[in-house]
């Protein structure tokens, strides 16, 4: 194999396929990535055997036309500090590559392709085109998606109709038109798919077997198995009523909460108190000290017993979901203390479960006044 290639568009097919790279590979050569030169380009693939991730370079000139294995990430290291001219790629004896450009030159350990995982392809009867509202779409739930790992049918984003995720303490909807039904997708895809848009002129499509959804465009193939669990009945979590709404300024909420988090414990617990028209935001930490602010908020009740209603949440919690709402205003739709808020904008809605509060010194010393 021999091809000349410019760095720009070789940097950026290694950005994009590095994310199959996994960090915790069990087989060595799942570290490395697939480099063939054919016709008049040259394409790079990447796996962990979960992910695969394919990327056209067509700014190539093959001179020599084959195939070679070598470590991705110290190649994209590698290609990310030369100069900015064209390079030359090409394989060696024992499958070693050669990497040089002006002065420069690197020999990379090589591998033969034989042991290297097959590259699946996209099931072509079944393919939708997906637009920007899908992206969006994504981009508004996947923070819920459980970290877990023994949770893992809650590790990814479920699409049915609704774009869904959640991690038991949370869930966040996007109503999109989307075609994909009864799909489980891995966290690690959404997030991968979301970074790999360059542009958007792009047209991508989506589409899926028993096992794999792909995504791919016309110098990209990105596909994931799916989850093989059962998504919990998410729908029987969402209150349908409340008996108490607050309203604040979108911002000025978000700025106040990160200020307040700033003497939080690791519960990252903020306690709400609402009453007329303010917010009463407070949180403690025994071993730093407290913090309260107070904020505008157009508070209502049913039926109105005139007290302050107080509740608790995760501020990170509330931070997440307030980052993805586009409105100047939010509204906590809630009911009793212990029982789920819903905030809902037209095109997704968010549930976040209330957490036991324990009260700061103030609060116990106004308790006791």
């Amino acid at each position: 194999m021999k091809a000349f290639i410019q760095k720009k568009p070789l940097l950026e097919g290694l950005d994009l396929v590095k994310d199959a790279i996994s960090k915790h590979v069990t087989l060595p050569i799942l570290k490395n990535v697939k480099i063939n030169a054919e016709g008049e380009g040259l394409y790079l693939y990447a796996t962990n055997l979960n992910t695969g991730i394919k990327a056209w370079v067509r700014e190539a000139d093959v001179i020599e036309p084959g195939t070679a294995l070598c470590d991705a990430l110290k190649l994209l290291s590698i290609v990310r500090e030369l100069p900015d001219t064209d390079i030359i790629l090409s394989t060696e004896e024992n499958n070693h590559v050669r990497v040089e450009c002006d002065h420069v030159s690197f020999k990379l350990i090589g591998l033969g392709v034989e042991d290297y995982p097959a590259e699946i392809s996209p099931i072509e009867p079944d393919t939708h085109s997906i637009g920007e509202d899908f992206f969006k779409a994504l981009l508004k739930v996947r923070h819920a998606a459980s970290r877990e790992e023994s949770r893992y049918n809650l590790n990814g984003v479920y699409l049915n109709g609704e774009i869904v995720a959640t991690d038991g303490h949370r869930l966040s909807l996007a109503r999109t038109s989307h075609p994909m039904e009864d799909a489980l997708v891995p966290l690690e895809f959404i997030n991968t798919i979301l970074r790999s848009r360059r542009n958007g002129d792009e047209n991508f499509t989506l589409s899926r077997s028993e096992s794999t959804i792909f995504f791919y465009s016309e110098d990209l193939i990105i596909s994931s198995r799916l989850i093989d669990g059962s998504f919990p009945d998410y729908k029987r979590v969402i209150p349908e009523t409340h008996e108490r709404a607050a309203t604040m300024n979108r911002l000025r909420l978000y700025h106040a909460i990160k200020r307040i988090l700033l003497m939080s414990d690791k519960s990252n617990q903020i306690r709400f108190e609402f009453s007329g028209d303010r917010a009463l935001l407070t949180s403690a930490n025994p071993d730093a000290g407290e913090a309260r602010e107070e904020l505008e908020a157009r508070y209502t009740s049913n039926p109105s017993d005139g007290s302050p209603f107080v509740i608790g949440f995760a501020g990170k919690y509330l931070l997440d979901v307030l980052e993805v709402l586009e409105s100047d205003q939010v509204t906590f739709l809630m009911n009793q203390p212990d029982q789920p808020m819903k905030i809902e904008e037209s095109d997704s809605l968010h549930i976040i479960m209330p957490v036991r509060l324990i009260e700061s010194s103030h609060q116990e010393e106004k308790k006791a006044a």
